[in-house]
């Protein structure tokens, strides 16, 4: 009698599938959602807030909090896996509907999307059936929005497996309630590095799950690895990046060890090689003045110093005001990458910057440094800043 009850119940939920499987017409899920939050967390919120930029006490480079806040989408499916789309719905550049991100295969009902375009209006969608073309998409079961930051603040960037990744393009300030980027978002990343530091063998730290979000979504084109090749701090890496074969890595070695960043040339302390840290960042802007080589990622170990540093020409290149080039840095004690100090930017580079008498402006020093002293050409500089110029 069991047995013959069990059969029943199970013709009963077979028939149950059929009628949901039915119900669903077309390769689209049902009740497609997407909750859009503030995109920074409470930590970093209330840093931004604050007056003070040099205390982001007790977030001192000792834990995780970097991580922003996703948009989570959510729907109903009656099928196993789900392919999930987002596009810009419209482009400043006047191109509609251009494909931003594709998550296929998903298991579950719902997906956390992160690392949105600041103030793009996305049209997402999602569906089930394998054989459906996206291009084909003509509107149906889709969700629109759009993320603002309440407040002047990076595009914080999660990669799983990577620290202190943020897109140096979403700083920005408000003008008459509207937020106005100093420069594009998607084209400049900083980041902590991908791999171990000094093992023999290449030892991966960025998890698929970071490598599919830079494959399916940033779409890195170019690496360039600021860590030290004599000393090994690379990690085992040679001539190819371990984000895949479509991505450039252009090793440019500089050395920190607590000394001023931007003018050192020599030896550190157990290692023979003779660093030259200007030479390194005159061909790092010639890199930047090639429009085929973004988007760029740009990291050292942590993503703290020489990173730091290098960003900080960028933004005063770009006329970010000094308050916010100090605030980027000091973001890195967000992350799991080491106490940063104020004092680091002011009484080294930042300094040497300030003290440069060619210039009324910061912009105008930085540009008339990078020329002058680091022997980066005015075409050069200029293409850096069409390139990235809002």
């Amino acid at each position: 009698m069991k047995r013959i009850i069990t059969a029943i119940s199970s013709l009963v939920i077979l028939a149950s599938l059929v009628a949901c499987e039915s119900a669903q017409s077309g390769p689209f899920v049902k009740d497609f959602k997407a909750d859009v939050k503030e995109h920074f967390n409470e930590e970093q919120l209330n840093y931004l807030r604050s007056e003070n930029y040099a205390d982001t006490t007790p977030y001192n480079g000792n834990m995780s909090k970097s991580k922003p806040v996703p948009v989570t989408f959510s729907w109903k499916s009656y099928r196993k896996k789900t392919n999930l789309w987002l596009r810009y719905k419209e482009t400043r550049f006047g191109v509609s509907r251009v494909n931003i991100a594709y998550y296929p295969n998903l298991k579950e009902n719902n997906y956390e999307f992160y690392n949105p375009v600041f103030g793009y209006e996305y049209l997402a969608f999602a569906y089930t059936d394998s054989e459906f073309s996206p291009e084909e998409y003509r509107g149906e079961e889709e969700v629109v929005f759009t993320v603002n930051p309440t407040v002047p603040g990076p595009r914080n960037i999660y990669l799983e497996g990577v620290e202190n990744a943020r897109d140096i393009g979403g700083w920005g300030k408000f003008v008459n309630g509207e937020y106005k980027l100093f420069m594009k978002q998607g084209l400049i990343y900083r980041s902590g590095r991908f791999n171990e530091d000094k093992s023999e063998q290449v030892k991966v730290t960025i998890t698929e799950n970071g490598l599919s979000e830079i494959n399916n979504h940033l779409r890195f084109k170019t690496e360039i690895d600021l860590r030290k090749t004599s000393t090994n701090e690379i990690g085992g890496l040679k001539d190819k990046s371990v984000l895949g074969d479509k991505v450039n890595y252009i090793q440019l070695p500089m050395a920190y060890n607590g000394n001023n960043i931007l003018t050192f040339k020599g030896k550190v302390n157990g290692d023979d090689y003779e660093y030259d840290n200007p030479s390194m960042i005159k061909q790092f802007f010639e890199i930047l003045a090639d429009y085929n080589n973004y988007p760029i990622n740009f990291h050292c170990s942590i993503g703290k110093d020489r990173t730091g540093c290098l960003a900080y020409l960028i933004e005063g290149l770009m006329g970010f005001d000094q308050e916010t080039m100090y605030r980027d840095y000091m973001f890195t004690n967000f992350a799991d990458a080491g106490l940063c100090k104020l004092t680091d930017i002011t009484e080294r580079y930042g300094k040497t910057i300030d003290e440069y008498t060619n210039g009324d402006t910061l912009q105008e020093k930085v540009y008339n440094y990078l020329n002058e002293v680091i022997g980066v050409s005015k075409e050069n500089l200029d293409k850096v800043i069409s390139n990235l110029k809002e």
